[in-house]
């Protein structure tokens, strides 16, 4: 089982010896991901949303767009529409350009919408932990280090119960100071004040939204259109659809 979760920040954070990955970006790639692999869709992380576009074409998905734009996107919400037949793929400048760096190990996708269920599937798994907050970018590109990645590390730090780092157990301490008030944090925070700011309140609300998804997406490698892609799936389901998942290899082998 887990042994030891240590945190990190942003796509500087070497996975070396880490058993597991788990990139955290509540506001909103992970919080997203959650939900559209809540449904059962495969999400295929993208950074540029024109080259989200050309591969969505490739491979018979649809690209998430801009909240403004309708349809699709980082906002939750419209993610309700879909199923097990349909493909993401979702451009992020943090959770999904994270995702998309090779790692040692097994990578997974976690906010506080589906922190019970990723540590507890977690919790079986020998080895070593690494919570990866992705954090905001200044103007300059820089990273700025984002209060809700650390609220929901800590989250899973917390639910993972093992021995833990300096910076994981200070993110475990922030996140059970705000646990009676979820909500209140998240709005509080720089990242939910400015998406409140933009009308999009309800995108925080649904990242607070603790324990309401049963998922545990993986990055796996999924053939699609007979193109080979990175994916996260729900491997807590038995099966995904028309694919199977061998859960040994890492691969989805179209059946």
């Amino acid at each position: 089982m887990a042994d030891f979760v240590h945190l990190e920040w942003g796509r500087n954070a070497s996975s070396d010896g880490f058993a597991v990955a788990v990139i955290v970006d509540c506001l909103s790639f992970s919080t997203a991901t959650s939900v559209a692999c809540g449904r059962g869709a495969r999400v295929v992380p993208v950074a540029d949303r024109d080259e989200g576009k050309a591969l969505a074409v490739e491979i018979g998905g649809v690209c998430a767009g801009k909240r403004r734009e309708g349809g699709y996107s980082l906002s939750p919400p419209t993610l309700m529409g879909l199923s097990a037949s349909d493909v993401l793929v979702l451009p992020s400048p943090n959770g999904a350009t994270l995702s998309a760096l090779p790692r040692e190990g097994r990578v997974f996708a976690a906010a506080l919408r589906n922190a019970v269920a990723v540590a507890a599937y977690l919790k079986v798994i020998s080895g070593k932990v690494l919570l990866v907050a992705a954090g905001e970018k200044w103007p300059d590109g820089s990273l700025r280090p984002a209060f809700e990645d650390q609220l929901a590390c800590g989250a899973l730090a917390h639910m993972l119960d093992c021995a833990m780092s300096p910076e994981a157990s200070i993110a475990r301490a922030g996140y059970l100071s705000c646990a009676d008030d979820l909500l209140g944090a998240l709005k509080g925070c720089a990242s939910g004040q400015e998406l409140t700011h933009r009308g999009y309140t309800v995108d925080v609300e649904w990242a607070a939204d603790l324990d309401s998804e049963n998922c545990v997406p993986e990055l796996r490698q999924v053939e699609l259109g007979g193109k080979v892609v990175n994916a996260f799936i729900d491997v807590s389901r038995a099966s995904h659809g028309r694919s199977k998942v061998e859960l040994t290899s890492g691969f989805i082998l179209p059946e």
